[in-house]
């Protein structure tokens, strides 16, 4: 009799250790962030700017001189602007980390 309870002792004890080795593993892991979104400003207002972002052209502002960028990687980068015209032009040299960034790019 002191033998079987031993074994179902045993037993019960091996099943709480895998389900406890086994459960440990099931936490889901954070997203891992490789882009995020930029808010460009520049300070003339009423005027278009083309930005590019390491040298590849990433869109022109709107009317105001604004414009969110989503997917710009994570990093140090090279933020220039020139305006339509080719009157007007600036750098911003940020370096881009995880969620909403602003970046004023000044222009002369």
């Amino acid at each position: 009799m002191k033998k079987n309870v031993l074994i179902k002792a045993l037993l019960v004890l091996a099943v709480l250790f895998l389900l406890a080795v086994g459960f440990t593993g099931c936490v889901p892991a954070p997203p891992i962030c490789t882009t995020a979104t930029v808010n460009i400003t520049t300070p003339l207002d009423s005027w278009w700017y083309d930005i590019y972002i390491d040298g590849v052209y990433w869109g022109t502002t709107n009317s105001m001189g604004n414009m969110t960028l989503y997917g710009v990687p994570i990093g140090y980068h090279n933020f220039y602007a020139i305006s339509t015209d080719g009157w007007y032009w600036g750098n911003a040299y940020p370096t881009i980390v995880c969620g909403i960034n602003n970046v004023a790019i000044n222009t002369y």
